[in-house]
């Protein structure tokens, strides 16, 4: 008897003659069956109801969170005017992974794979929609930080890069280069299954090293490092300018500890956002790229995957905590009459005229002859964007 379809190393391409062999592998083919045929909510009962109770909670903060970001950002108008269309494409990426793929999860714990047998194309798409959208995930965050940089530490150029017909464009083309890269998957460099270890339709992280490297190394560890380094520039930034402003007191250290201070407290945000990518998604590349035996646990799989999807629900929560600015849009957008007023000065709108107001305004690449009045509108159009910073 040869035995070629089961992926122990004692089965695989061998002829079995001795019964202990053969009882041996026989019972590994039964292990297998039954794992395929049993979803994790009847093999393993609590951490099925674990995992459930966690991502329908994730599912729900997701998806009503993006739809608010959505939904504010178009009816409300002077909520972060920079960036804007940046912001609503990741909301609108977000969303597809909480609101299509997050469920699908859910009922691949609970169902198991039998459910989609006769639903294969709904496995395909669900794993195809889910990675793309996690693919312009991230060059929408990658964008919106490059837009951030641009607009904090080259201001004079950020009106001719980012306008709001070449924002759309580029997030059009975002969602295009994303499926290109997904789509690898339909033509034999990877594929699409259900992952007996996830217990959810997903991209074949086994078929191909080189497209799961492709995928840890440069589709979620590029984008990490580029945030990391404009998130440090800005940082060096802001620290130079709140430094120079108190130069002229430096003697007094307690002056330079609050420049510090502050220069900490305005990139906080911007802090959240690079850590929370870096603790969502690198566990995932890390473990997709050294289990291509497929030998580590499912509690280990489950955790990874779930973690990465958390990522599409925790941004929704730091743009709404970190930016009071869109907070007063939501009470606006439901008819709160008391955040009227808040909006009658728009903090972007006000860093907008300070850059293009007459050709005398400080600017942080100024030589003005008054260089602590340079400064000082610096520091106020760098701690407005920063505070109105999205995720």
């Amino acid at each position: 008897m040869e035995v070629f379809d089961t992926s122990n190393p004692e089965c695989k391409g061998r002829f079995l003659n001795d019964s202990e062999t053969l009882n041996s592998c026989m019972d590994f083919v039964n292990q297998s069956i039954a794992l395929r045929k049993y979803p994790l909510l009847q093999t393993d009962r609590w951490l099925a109801i674990v995992y459930i109770v966690t991502m329908a909670t994730a599912l729900l903060v997701g998806t009503c969170g993006n739809t608010l970001i959505i939904l504010v950002s178009a009816v409300v108008k002077g909520v972060n005017k920079s960036g804007k269309e940046f912001i609503v494409n990741l909301a609108l990426a977000d969303f597809c992974v909480t609101a299509i793929a997050d469920p699908l999860c859910i009922i691949g714990v609970a169902k198991g794979e039998q459910f989609f047998d006769d639903k294969k194309w709904l496995c395909e798409s669900v794993a195809s929609l889910c990675l793309t959208a996690c693919f312009c995930a991230f060059l929408s965050l990658t964008l919106l930080t490059l837009s951030r940089y641009i607009y904090l530490c080259h201001n004079h150029i950020y009106d001719k890069i980012f306008t709001r017909v070449s924002c759309i464009i580029i997030c059009v083309i975002s969602w295009v280069v994303a499926f290109l890269f997904e789509f690898p998957n339909f033509i034999g460099w990877g594929g699409h299954y259900f992952d007996q270890k996830n217990h959810q339709c997903i991209w074949d992280r086994t078929a191909s090293l080189s497209y799961t490297m492709f995928v840890s190394i440069g589709l979620i560890g590029g984008p990490l490092l580029v945030m990391a380094i404009c998130y440090f520039l800005i940082f060096q930034e802001i620290w130079k300018t709140k430094r120079d402003i108190y130069k002229l007191d430096s003697e007094n250290p307690n002056r330079m500890r609050k420049a510090w201070n502050e220069t900490v407290r305005s990139s906080k945000t911007l802090f959240c956002i690079f850590v929370v990518f870096l603790i969502c998604w690198t566990p995932y590349a890390v473990t997709v790229t050294l289990d291509m035996q497929n030998n580590f646990s499912t509690e280990i799989h489950l955790f990874i995957t779930l973690l990465a999807h958390f990522h599409s629900s925790v941004n929704c929560i730091i743009y709404t905590t970190g930016n009071k600015r869109f907070r007063m849009g939501i009470l606006r957008c439901f008819g709160c009459t008391s955040s009227q007023k808040s909006f009658c000065s728009n903090p972007d709108v006000i860093s907008k005229k300070t850059h293009s107001g007459s050709s005398n305004t400080p600017s942080l690449n100024s030589d003005s002859s008054s260089p602590q009045i340079t400064k000082s509108s610096s520091l106020s159009t760098i701690s407005v964007s920063v505070t109105s910073s999205p995720p």
